[in-house]
This record gives C-alpha cells, structure tokens and sequence, in this order.
C-alpha cells in the first residue's frame, strides 16, 4: 500500500528571497509537495508524478506557522486529478521584514475518498484456470488481517504461479523491484504490487508478486482473467501467496478494504473463507455439487507419499495398509463412509469417520484382513460423505509389490 505521512519544516528571514523560489520534496518517488516562495509568503503545490491520467490521489493537508496565515482554512481534504500538479494554498507572511516560519504536514493514498464500490460486481478468482488453490487467510484473519485490511484475502498461490485480473480496470501502479520479505515488520514496504483502477473508483489491489514479476504497466487497460504477474513472498509475508483486497480511501486517509463476491467452481456469488478449496469456473460451465476435490481423492501407499500428493498408483500389496486421502472443498463437521469391496465377490469392508469442522482434508488408515477369502484382485473403493458418492477407485492387491 502506498500512501504516506510527512512533515516539512521550512524557515524564512526577513528579506531572504529577491526573486521566486521554487523547491520540492517527493515522498517514496510519488507524491511530492512543491513550495514557490517570494518575498510575501509561500505556493503550496501538489504532484503525484508517476500518476496518469486517470489517477486519483487523495491528500490531508495542514500547516502550522508563525508570522503567517493561510489562504484557506486548514487542514484540508481534496483530489489530485492525474499527474498535473495543483496549487492547494498559499501562506502570507503577516510581516514581510520579520522572520516568518511554516511546516507544511500532509498524507495521501491513492483513490478517491468520494467512491462507492458497486454491490453487484462479481470478481472471478485472480489466479489461472486449472489451478486449485486453498485461502491461507480470509476476511479478518487473525494473522494480519485485522484494521484497515479486515476484508483483505490470501490465495494461497506459489511461487510463480500465474495472477490474473480479478475484474476489468486500468493499471495505476505497480512495483517489482523489491526482492526480500519476511513475516517481519522491516518488509512492511518491501512488497510488489500491482494496483488496478475499477470503473467504480475502486481499487484492487494485487500484492507480494515475485522478484521482478509484474506483465502489465501503468495505464495499460486489463479485462477480466488477463495476466497480470507471478506470486511470490516480497514485503510482509510468511510465505509464497497472493494478498488481494478492494479499497477505497476514507476521507480521514485510511485505506477502506470491502467485501467481494467471487463465482466459484460451486456459486455464482459467494464470500470465500478461509480453509476453502477454491476454482475458476466459467459461467457455462456447470457448478460443483460435491463437497471434496474428487480428481484429488486418492488411495495412497505411504504417508509420505500422502504428504506429497504422490499417490497416482493402482496396486498394493495386501500385507500393507492403505491410506484414503480426502481434500474437501469446505471444512465442516461430515460424515465419511468408505466402502471397500473386491470385485465379483461379497467380501466387502465398511470405514466410517467424522471430519473436525477446521480440517482442509483428511486421511484414513486401512488394514485390510480376512482370513476366509484371498485378498489378491480387483478392488473397488467408493467414498461418501454425508451419505452422498464422491468418488469410486479401482485398485487392485497383490501378494507380491
């Protein structure tokens, strides 16, 4: 998030200037104040220089002084329109041929204060189709998601993985050049980001992109789904991620973050939360009605290989045991049934469980035994939950592995 607080303290004695002065001071590279000074007082003026057209940027001005007074009543809260500066008051001295003084104070953000998001928008989800991707952190996430981002979510993207334009906008800002991070409060300002302009004077913000990661550049048109960059870990982050959020600026210069509604693999509108499995789903496409990522639901050989989604394998050995891995699209409290039964015969083995209402997935071990039947053949595996078939596993077990 760019936006500042500074203070400039300047001094004049009496007679010091015969001609104009003109001088400037620019915070993080952005906004700068420009002061033209003569022999009477000083021309406060403002510049976002990396601003385009359609830039709004927000400032509170103040200023204290001695032997001076104000054009206009201060402080004072107004919008720069693009990247031309603009004269926002002037200070005359009382008494040109005594010392006068001035501190000019002022904070800014990018927006405008007097914006008001749209309601009926429905943001896709910002990352490539065919990605399946966990919220790490939601709305008011206790983490870092508390004051001005309450409703700020993390995608929990990896390194590389490829963000796209959660809705159409123009780019406004961005930044790549930061290289480190860390769940420290040095990175604060380390992180890149690409901030892109809503045609309700929103903004959406896009942050933690890798090293050099940002495809898109200020006052580039995006459309919904365009690539915008590469996740990554720069600035305050306890890991690869994409930190998103709507805002808009208050007139009190605080970021205001606001609720979005996504169209899910399962909705056409809905609030993610955090925990859930979430994809991009086109609007023709049918809707989800499972509650488990069913391509993902696998019959594993180890918990090692469980650990690491290694399990596209169809035979076992039937001495060792067998470890069902269930991710589910939603954490809540089900009820799972797996149902394993040899084909051809009416050896049939039933395995029932609850879910916690925090678990992301869950697994469960099976030994399978039965001393009056051989074990050795064709198997089939049908996992329910809530009564409900998500999936059915062919398998087979062997004597020898």
């Amino acid at each position: 998030m760019r936006f500042g607080f500074f203070i400039l303290f300047l001094l004049c004695p009496a007679s010091f200037l015969i001609a104009k002065e003109h001088s400037e001071f620019c915070s993080m590279g952005r906004l700068c104040v420009i002061y033209v000074q003569d022999k009477t007082g000083v021309d406060i003026y403002f510049q976002n220089k990396i601003a385009i057209d359609q830039t709004d940027t927000t400032i509170s001005a103040n200023a204290t002084f001695k032997n001076m007074k104000s054009s206009l009543k201060l402080p004072m809260v107004t919008v720069l329109k693009g990247p031309k500066s603009k004269k926002l008051f002037r200070l005359n001295a009382i008494k040109t041929k005594k010392r006068w003084v001035y501190q000019i104070k002022y904070k800014w953000i990018l927006g405008n204060f007097s914006s008001s998001h749209d309601s009926k928008v429905i943001y896709e989800l910002p990352f490539e189709k065919g990605l399946k991707v966990r919220i790490y952190q939601g709305y008011k996430g206790s983490k870092s998601h508390q004051g001005d981002n309450r409703y700020s979510i993390d995608f929990g993207l990896k390194e590389g993985d490829l963000i796209t334009a959660a809705r159409d906008g123009l780019v406004i800002d961005t930044e790549e050049k930061n290289n480190e991070g860390g769940f420290e409060m040095k990175y604060i300002h380390s992180a890149n980001y690409i901030k892109i302009l809503h045609d309700d004077g929103t903004i959406g913000q896009y942050a933690h992109l890798r090293y050099m990661g940002v495809l898109v550049k200020r006052g580039q048109r995006v459309v919904t789904g365009a690539p915008l960059g590469y996740a990554g870990s720069t600035g305050f982050s306890d890991g690869p991620h994409l930190h998103f959020e709507v805002y808009k600026p208050t007139s009190r210069l605080r970021k205001k973050t606001i609720p979005t509604f996504f169209r899910t693999e399962s909705s056409d509108s809905e609030i993610v939360t955090e925990g859930q499995l979430h994809w991009r789903r086109d609007k023709e496409e049918s809707m989800v009605k499972t509650v488990a990522d069913v391509d993902e639901i696998q019959i594993c050989e180890s918990i090692q290989n469980l650990e690491r989604l290694g399990c596209n394998v169809s035979l076992f050995s039937k001495t060792s045991p067998l470890y069902f891995y269930i991710p589910l699209l939603k954490p809540s409290r089900y009820k799972i049934q797996i149902s394993v039964r040899k084909n051809g015969t009416s050896l049939q083995k039933l395995y029932n469980w609850e879910t916690n209402p925090e678990w992301w997935d869950t697994y469960f071990e099976a030994q399978l035994e039965d001393p009056s039947e051989p074990l050795e053949g064709d198997w089939t595996a049908a996992v329910s939950i809530d009564g409900v078939l998500q999936k059915e596993i062919q398998f087979q077990l062997t004597s020898v592995k």
